[in-house]
């Protein structure tokens, strides 16, 4: 593939389609909380940027934000945030499939919300990845 052809790509596409998840089944705070995980994962930071200031449009407390790297070990987070952030690890990091997370996520979440989860962490997942090449 022609490195030239990324300049081709219009970011904003890809955002709103990303942006279509936000009508979805699931929690609009749980949704947030998990996009702005997988952009702090990918690193892009014009993305953690905007989800933050998505995050604290809904009302996430600060602390909440503060703690969202080491959501696992804080007491900021819900048992269906931490499924959600779990799941969105998973994905995000490329891992195997753990059977414990699964279990954690089929049961915090209806089977739609799990889907709509799912494609809300891999669409953030693919906007950050074109931000970056966009940029570079």
């Amino acid at each position: 593939m022609n490195a030239n052809k990324w300049q081709t790509i219009d970011v904003k596409n890809i955002d709103k389609s990303a942006r279509s998840l936000h009508a979805c089944s699931l929690d609009p705070s749980i949704r947030c909380l998990a996009e702005l995980r997988a952009s702090q994962i990918n690193g892009c930071l014009s993305c953690t940027h905007f989800r933050r200031e998505q995050a604290e449009a809904l009302g996430i407390s600060s602390s909440k934000l503060q703690a969202l790297a080491a959501w696992a070990e804080s007491d900021e987070f819900n048992e269906r945030e931490k499924a959600a952030l779990a799941w969105c690890e998973s994905f995000t990091h490329f891992r195997p499939a753990n059977p414990a997370t699964r279990k954690l996520a089929l049961n915090a979440f209806s089977p739609r919300e799990l889907a709509d989860l799912t494609m809300a962490i891999e669409m953030t997942s693919a906007l950050s990845r074109a931000m970056r090449r966009a940029a570079v």
